[in-house]
C-alpha cells in the first residue's frame, strides 16, 4: 500500500514481471519486483506506477542480449509520454481525486480495474466509467474525477501519437492547475 500522506491505498502493491531471452535464445525472467510509486504532487495520496516504458516503435525488446542487461527505460526516462513509443501505467484514486486538466500528444488506452472514475473534458461533457469499462482517449483535453467514495484503479497504455491540428494551430501537450 502506497501513500505520500496519512491515508493509504487499499490496494496490493503493483507487481512488475518483465521476461526477456538467455544468450542462448530461452525465454527467461529479467525482472520480478514490486514497483515503487510517484505521486501527482507532494500533497497527493493519489499513487501512480510506471511498469514500462519503450522509446520507439517497433520497440526495443533484446536490450539484454545485445548490452548484456535488461535496460529499464522507466528508470532512464519517466516523462509522461514517450512521444515515439509507449507507455505503460496504473494510477490509483482515492476519494475525491481530481486530476489536473491536460492533453497528452498520445492514444491512451485505459480500462477501470476497481471502482469509477469520471472522465470530464473541456467542453464540459462527463461520461461515467465503471468497473471493467474502457476509454480510448485520442489527445483530448481531460480531467479524471473519482467522485465516489472509494479508491479507483485504472490501467492505461500511452502511446506517442501525431499531434492535432486543426484551422492551423497544432494541438499540443498542455496541463492545467
Amino acid at each position: 500500500m502506497a501513500t505520500s500522506g496519512s491515508i493509504q491505498s487499499p490496494f496490493s502493491p503493483v507487481r512488475r514481471v518483465i521476461t526477456g531471452h538467455t544468450p542462448t535464445g530461452k525465454s527467461t525472467v529479467v525482472a520480478d519486483t514490486i514497483q515503487p510509486p510517484t505521486f501527482w504532487s507532494p500533497q497527493s495520496i493519489s499513487p501512480i506506477y510506471d511498469l514500462c516504458r519503450t522509446g520507439e516503435s517497433p520497440a526495443v525488446i533484446d536490450s539484454e542480449i545485445v548490452q548484456g542487461k535488461w535496460v529499464d527505460e522507466i528508470a532512464e526516462n519517466g516523462e509522461h509520454v514517450s512521444s515515439d513509443g509507449s507507455v505503460f501505467r496504473v494510477f490509483e484514486f482515492s476519494p475525491g481525486t481530481v486530476s489536473p486538466v491536460h492533453r497528452t500528444v498520445s492514444l491512451d488506452y485505459g480500462i477501470v480495474a476497481k471502482g469509477s472514475m469520471v472522465l470530464e473534458l473541456d467542453d464540459g461533457e462527463r461520461i461515467t466509467l465503471n468497473e471493467g469499462d474502457t476509454i480510448v482517449q485520442r489527445g483530448t483535453m481531460h480531467a479524471w474525477r473519482n467522485e465516489s467514495t472509494e479508491w479507483a484503479r485504472m490501467y492505461f497504455v500511452v502511446l506517442g501519437a501525431k499531434p492535432i491540428e486543426i484551422n492551423g494551430e497544432t494541438l499540443e501537450q498542455e496541463w492545467r492547475k
